[in-house]
């Protein structure tokens, strides 16, 4: 069967890979400044979206249609809810302190002291 092949996991790879450069460019295009966890944070939704579709088609291959349907259709809905979540957190950014809001709050007008 082609999913117990190399050839399959070498294109799963591969197209991890191409994901992963295409989620990098466009995150530059969007002015994202993407670190270490966001990234991780973005692989891992991948990792979950592509298992959904793992687990729907095992459950298939195994004749279970409908437990297969229905949890694929879970698995969309949480997956979509968690994206709306990772996209507004890449693309929040904070907001700088105005020289107003400097003046209405004296801890922001003043730079954190170094420990010694």
């Amino acid at each position: 069967m082609f999913l117990e092949t190399e050839v399959f996991w070498l294109l799963m790879g591969v197209v991890l890979v191409l994901v992963a450069f295409a989620f990098k460019a466009f995150a530059e295009d969007r002015g994202w400044k993407l670190t270490w966890w966001k990234g991780f944070l973005g692989v891992l939704w991948y990792v979950m979206f592509s298992l959904n579709f793992y687990a729907y088609g095992t459950l298939v291959g195994e004749n279970e249609s409908s437990a297969a349907l229905k949890l694929f259709l879970f698995g969309l809905f949480v997956l979509a809810i968690l994206g709306v979540g990772l996209w507004r957190l890449m693309s929040w950014k904070p907001q700088p302190v105005t020289s107003s809001q400097a003046a209405s709050d004296p801890k922001a007008a003043k730079p954190a002291r170094a420990k010694a």
